[in-house]
């Protein structure tokens, strides 16, 4: 069975969803590139869902509006729009808009999608809808079906080569020749995480901001914008900055005077996560769950890697040379080079650790 088959199929009046599955099963490898065949079949039982939203954070919608949605739309129907900004701008609104969801799932990082998890914001995801799962390696995988890695980066030091040569441990930020040039986040903990564990503390975040009080005149800016932070390093008012490897890469390539290392203690692991939202009919999550599936392609996962620099989550992704030789890029079998604490403690203490920083370090 040709495309254009597929389509008038799925297309029919037939509502069994037997028949349409004997029919696409008939069709075999027919299908071809168009999509996976898990996908095709997600029109049997979500015919009448016309239409879905997901967030993306900015700078990866170009995979998903180039690679995924065309895939998509052509065999499902559905069209899907995307809500672009930061986790920490629209999260606050999905919590505000619970009962009456806008938002079918999307893209959270690890803070935002243990969040979720607290607040109990997420459809667990049925492996049937999503088969590529299994290639997504055990050890990044949460176990409670909630939320699923599509790609990961190392939180490392980003830094002006220029002004400084590469930092060689998180400790070189306390050096007092950096008073007034280190930029850091309030709002993500990862920087304390780290300094904690330079500082034989553990990836405990408590520990962290307690490192970094006797230091803290070393902070000459606080800062919520990647691109702000990128741009404060490029033009030497910073000079060093923790930061995430793929948006660090990003901003170099972009001709910014930026780099990035993984200091000796190593780096935090950052993981995308994607996740469906509850509150839709049971339609519109298997729909919105088989989409989330292309995201595990080849094709995604490589295309993420091209454009962002962030490591794919799937084993038997072949990527350029150039990736392969960037800090930020790491294979699945670097993973245990990794620092990954536990978000899931750290995501409800967000607010009480926000206020720890203000008080001991922003004063």
């Amino acid at each position: 069975m040709m495309t254009t088959e597929i389509e008038n199929v799925l297309q029919s009046n037939d509502p069994s969803r037997r028949t349409l599955l004997r029919q696409l099963v008939a069709a075999g490898a027919g299908l071809g590139g168009l999509a996976h065949f898990s996908d095709v079949l997600a029109q049997a039982s979500a015919s009448a869902v016309k239409e879905l939203t997901f967030h993306l954070q900015a700078g990866l919608q170009q995979t998903c509006v180039e690679v995924a949605s065309p895939i998509f739309s052509k065999v499902a129907g559905a069209k899907v729009n995307y809500d672009i900004g930061a986790n920490g701008i629209t999260y606050p609104k999905m919590l505000l808009q619970r009962g009456n969801p806008s938002v079918n799932g999307g893209m959270f990082n690890s803070t935002y999608a243990a969040r979720g998890r607290a607040d109990k914001m997420w459809a667990k995801f049925n492996p049937a809808f999503i088969p590529r799962v299994s290639t997504v390696p055990t050890e990044l995988q949460y176990k409670d079906g909630l939320t699923i890695p599509i790609h990961y980066t190392p939180f490392g030091i980003m830094y002006n080569p220029e002004k400084v040569e590469k930092p060689k441990s998180w400790t070189d930020l306390f050096n007092p020749k950096y008073v007034g040039k280190v930029s850091m986040w309030s709002a993500y903990f990862d920087a304390y995480i780290m300094a904690a564990v330079a500082t034989g503390k553990g990836p405990d975040v408590e520990a962290g901001i307690k490192a970094w009080e006797p230091h803290k005149k070393n902070i000459g800016a606080w800062v919520t914008s990647q691109i702000l932070e990128q741009d404060l390093v490029s033009r030497g008012e910073a000079w060093l900055a923790p930061h995430w490897g793929g948006w660090a890469e990003q901003a170099r390539v972009a001709g910014k005077k930026v780099a990035f290392t993984v200091p000796e203690e190593g780096a935090v692991l950052w993981t995308g996560h994607m996740a469906t939202v509850n509150g839709f009919s049971p339609e519109a999550t298997e729909l919105a769950q088989r989409y989330l599936d292309i995201w595990l392609s080849p094709q995604c996962q490589a295309s993420w890697a091209e454009i962002s620099f962030l490591s794919p989550s799937v084993t038997g992704v072949e990527l350029p040379t150039k990736l392969r030789e960037s800090t930020a890029v790491m294979s699945t079998a670097q993973l245990s080079k990794l620092v990954r604490p536990d978000f899931d403690a750290i995501g409800p203490k967000m607010v009480d650790y926000k206020a720890m920083i203000d008080r001991t370090l922003r004063v």
